[in-house]
């Protein structure tokens, strides 16, 4: 049985993906922010592509290989270097709960600082910040998350946050700098 060369190209990209999201989610990247990234390489890539063949790249061939509207294109080519640290703040929600715990006063001591919450009840709790800044998201589920990474413990009177910033796990720049070597080698060599 011979399979589409679309499926065979899907399987390889789904076997290449895996291994580069499973450091992704480690490190806190939402899915938002791996899509604007993979949009922007689309178009890098189109623009490169249609130079290197002689053909003149404008916004409207890459918008027809890419399938990206010509104002997203556009958008995209003159978009110098994706802000890291908006779009995570702006997809990841487990970011969004500890930047609200931060700076929204409803969950916070009179002294200003943020409250040890209770997990429920009362006007600020641990369970309506995480309604209010994460969406659908099981308490539960955040509560777990921010667990593991060491951003909060459970204490008597409930929820303590012990970092301000959502940092899942710290890994030297060098290592992740490493991240995408082998395929930038291989398509310099045409694979």
């Amino acid at each position: 049985m011979s399979s589409s060369p679309n499926n065979v190209l899907s399987a390889a990209v789904l076997r290449l993906l895996r291994p580069l999201v499973t450091v992704l989610l480690r490190h806190g990247m939402a899915y938002g922010t791996f899509a604007e990234l993979a949009r922007k390489a689309y178009v890098e890539e189109a623009f490169a592509d249609a130079a290197t063949t002689g053909r003149r790249p404008t916004v409207s061939s890459v918008s027809a290989v890419t399938g990206l509207t010509r104002k997203e294109t556009k958008r995209l080519r003159e978009l110098d270097v994706v802000d890291d640290e908006l779009s995570s703040r702006r997809f990841n929600r487990a970011i969004r709960v500890v930047s609200g715990w931060v700076t929204d006063p409803r969950f916070h001591t009179p002294g200003g600082e943020p409250a040890i919450l209770p997990l429920e009840g009362g006007p600020a709790s641990f369970n309506l910040l995480v309604k209010e800044f994460s969406g659908d998201i099981p308490p539960t589920a955040m509560l777990s998350v921010l667990q593991a990474s060491g951003t909060v413990s459970l204490v008597d009177d409930g929820v303590a946050l012990l970092e301000r910033a959502y940092m899942p796990v710290a890994t030297p720049l060098e290592k992740i700098d490493i991240l995408g070597t082998d395929a930038a080698e291989a398509r310099s060599r045409g694979s």
